[in-house]
């Protein structure tokens, strides 16, 4: 196991909910030389819970050298306590006691284990880049990804893909991805020069643009989405989930330097991936292969920093449940990644009282939860711009995906509350049954439905029992649980007390 991360643990939903992950599926395959590849990718994890919190924000900043985000491992098969501590360099009753184990013969595979300080080795402490060049916020409202991709002449100009069916440029597939994970596109296009040159080269040096080496993943889209969602991963895991140290796979491991902001703490992890250690402090290093491919393509960060990015004192705005007043919809998932596992659990799942579904589109309409404009209704996708100012890098958007076709709300439209938006389906992704995925951002950050700006709705407040797709929602006395059932008194939610 190349990462100590703990396992993934998801919800089974057969019935009423559908998975939101969006899978692109390429039909073209460019003629670039096979990668060497420099080690296994990891298996996909989830994050445990830990502190949150945003910079600027008072009481919740990013981690610090006195309040570092947890080391966290996961139990294997074999394991024993000594061995564990061993491993980290801790002492084993340092290990039992921060962990309040009773029994140390009762270890459970797949149990998370909060690691004490030690003196583990730790990684590079340099800044890589401020999170507002991370996610695509508002220093890259003027950015224009074509016209910088044509300026450098590289394969990634000439390059064409078809996804989803549609011809797609490189600048395009680069563009849809940093929309869909909310990554910044000049910290996507240094990964990708830094990886395989496809920004300035003529003749790129893999198919394997991004560095995911398995079989049939060698396109483009696949490539970028694959490393916008293993970037995000690490971003939200420091913003709050827990970070495992890294395992080289040598008997060796090496922490996280605690005062790393989200965004160097995300590289750091997405270039561990395909690593060993050395290959690794190469790349991430202030003078490494990302820091000299950032600067070479766009110069000093310094120059289009946007700090913070959620100031101190930023509230939610009101925003109603998403359907009509005298409407009683069900929660079937409780927070779980807004676009991919990777981004910040900000997303929280809903289904019409309507009966079984299937993958039929819902009669009943889901409405805008406060006004604003409509800036994308396309591909099972409706965002909605609380500022109205049609950036989607700025302000409040709010994300309804699985939205229909038919009846959907046209771009450019200017909403009230309560106004439809469209009805549920399985259109925009994975999905075996109806339902709606209902996610929000801020300044281009995905924002943790239970956070330091928790989701209300309503008045419903939606919480996470730490496990993706886990939750509940509370209103004064009343509690729901996410659950794949409609019964009113389990996970109905309705406007009037």
């Amino acid at each position: 196991m190349r990462h100590l991360r703990p396992l993934v643990i998801a919800a089974v939903l057969l019935t009423f909910l559908a998975g939101c992950a969006r899978e692109r599926r390429a039909a073209h395959t460019p003629s670039v030389p096979e990668p060497q590849a420099t080690g296994a990718v990891s298996p996909a994890t989830a994050p445990v819970s830990g502190p949150t919190g945003f910079a600027g924000m008072p009481n919740v900043g990013a981690p610090s050298p006195a309040a570092s985000v947890p080391q966290v491992y996961t139990v294997q098969g074999g394991d024993t306590l000594s061995g564990i501590a061993a491993r980290f360099g801790v002492g084993l009753s340092a290990l039992i006691e921060a962990n309040g184990i009773s029994d140390p013969n009762a270890l459970q595979v797949g149990q998370q284990l909060r690691i004490p300080s030690s003196q583990m080795a730790t990684g590079p402490a340099e800044i890589l880049l401020p999170d507002s060049e991370f996610v695509n916020g508002p220093s890259y409202i003027e950015f224009d990804i074509s016209a910088f991709c044509a300026r450098h002449g590289g394969y990634l100009s000439t390059y064409t893909e078809y996804v989803d069916g549609t011809l797609l440029t490189g600048p395009e597939i680069v563009a849809l991805t940093v929309s869909d994970y909310s990554v910044g596109p000049r910290l996507l296009l240094a990964v990708l020069e830094s990886k395989s040159g496809w920004v300035t080269g003529k003749s790129p040096q893999s198919y394997y643009a991004m560095g995911d080496v398995r079989t049939g993943r060698e396109s483009l889209s696949l490539q970028l989405a694959w490393a916008a969602n293993q970037l995000n991963q690490g971003y939200y895991d420091w913003r709050g989930r827990g970070m495992a140290p890294i395992d080289w796979g040598d008997g060796t491991v090496t922490a996280y330097a605690p005062s790393l902001n989200a965004a160097t703490a995300g590289l750091h992890y997405f270039f561990s991936l395909d690593s060993t250690h050395a290959s690794w402090l190469q790349a991430i290093g202030n003078g490494g292969t990302f820091a000299s491919a950032y600067r070479a393509l766009f110069g000093d960060w310094a120059a289009v920093a946007v700090e913070p990015l959620i100031a101190p004192g930023t509230r939610q705005p009101e925003l109603t449940l998403p359907w009509a007043e005298s409407e009683e919809w069900y929660l079937t998932s409780g927070p779980h990644g807004g676009w991919g596992e990777g981004s910040a659990w900000s997303a929280v799942d809903f289904v019409p009282g309507e009966g079984y579904l299937g993958c039929q589109p819902a009669a009943s309409w889901t409405t805008a939860v406060a006004d604003g404009l409509i800036i994308q209704s396309a591909g099972g996708q409706v965002k909605l711009d609380l500022d109205g100012d049609g950036d989607e890098q700025t302000g409040w958007v709010i994300l309804y995906l699985h939205i229909a076709t038919e009846g959907r709300v046209p771009v450019l439209s200017r909403v009230e509350r309560g106004d439809p938006i469209g009805h549920p389906s399985c259109e925009g992704g994975f999905g075996d049954a109806t339902h709606l995925h209902f996610a929000r951002k801020y300044n281009g950050e995905w924002i943790a439905a239970d956070g330091p700006l928790p989701m209300l709705l309503g008045g419903w407040q939606m919480h996470s029992t730490g496990t993706s797709y886990d939750g509940t929602a509370t209103r004064g006395p009343e509690t729901r649980e996410a659950c794949v059932c409609q019964d009113p008194a389990i996970n109905g939610l309705h406007a009037s007390p």
